[in-house]
């Protein structure tokens, strides 16, 4: 079961390069070339994880790693999205008051 806390690491780690590598690639046009295999060096650290917990622990270990990862990955952009439409329509409203 402690697996699951390794997974929610690993999926704020990816969430976190993913939010770097956006903004690497909407800073310049040059750098699009070097998002590609850090895009794939992103996916392969959770395989590679995966792979690990699966070998040296046990596929219980690494079911619920996955597990972790997967609601991290899901949890934070669905949190962050939901926080940034109550911000936004806190401000409408705060417009029309005035």
């Amino acid at each position: 079961m402690w697996g699951i806390f390794v997974g929610i690491g690993l999926g704020v780690l990816q969430i976190v390069i993913l939010k770097k590598l956006i903004a690497m690639m909407t800073a310049s046009r040059s750098s699009a070339a070097i998002a590609v295999p850090i895009t794939i060096l992103k996916l392969a650290l959770i395989l590679v994880v995966l792979f690990l917990m699966a070998n040296f622990v046990s596929i219980e270990a690494m079911i619920w790693c996955a597990a972790g990862t997967a609601a991290t990955m899901i949890a934070i952009p669905v949190v962050n999205s939901v926080m940034t439409i109550r911000k936004y329509k806190h401000q409408q409203h705060g417009g029309e008051q005035q």
